[in-house]
């Protein structure tokens, strides 16, 4: 029975060895992508775009609300000069229209969504070879984003180098946003 026992691990000892050997050194690589984003020429750029195109939507937000409100006032002064089926009849058509302007200002916001997801794409399709492209020159078999690595040797970080590389290749992208005051006025 311990015959059998040691002959068991010291198989699996074999086995162990065996596959270790099979498996490549690890050369690691670490990249900060959040870092990317924010220092890179074209995650500037979008970052830009996108934070000029939200000034514009809750400028529009604003507009809206404020001519509903208006409208509403002016509703609630003729509620005592017209007659009732009048006044309901208003009152349904300014909700209507009020629950129409809010879902095309939600239809802006989820077309602007979309564009975000597709530029985040095309950086993406930039990033790869880019990233690829260092790993051959530096030997590693594998990138780590920094966000999962608690601790690393100096050296392995190569955030740099990419975003030095990614502004070459990309130094801007046109985000694809709709227009905010085209798509909400009458």
């Amino acid at each position: 029975m311990l015959r059998n026992l040691f002959l068991t691990i010291g198989l699996l000892f074999l086995v162990g060895s065996a596959h270790a050997q099979s498996v490549p050194n690890s050369k690691i690589i670490v990249v900060d992508f959040d870092r990317v984003s924010r220092e890179s020429l074209v995650g500037k750029d979008i970052a830009a775009q996108t934070q000029s195109f939200r000034v514009d939507l809750e400028g529009r937000a604003r507009a809206v609300q404020q001519e509903l409100s208006t409208e509403e006032e002016e509703l609630a002064k003729q509620r005592s000069i017209i007659s009732q089926d009048a006044f309901n009849e208003r009152v349904r058509a300014f909700q209507q229209k009020a629950q129409q302007r809010q879902a095309e200002l939600q239809q802006i916001d989820r077309q602007s969504g979309q564009a975000m997801q597709q530029a985040n794409l095309e950086v993406q399709r930039s990033l790869r070879p880019i990233v690829r492209e260092i790993m051959e020159a530096k030997g590693a078999n594998m990138v780590l984003d920094k966000a999962l690595v608690s601790h690393h040797a100096s050296g392995l970080d190569v955030t740099t180098e990419v975003i030095e590389k990614l502004d070459e290749t990309m130094p801007s992208f046109d985000v694809s946003l709709p227009k905010t005051a085209s798509a909400t006025s009458n």
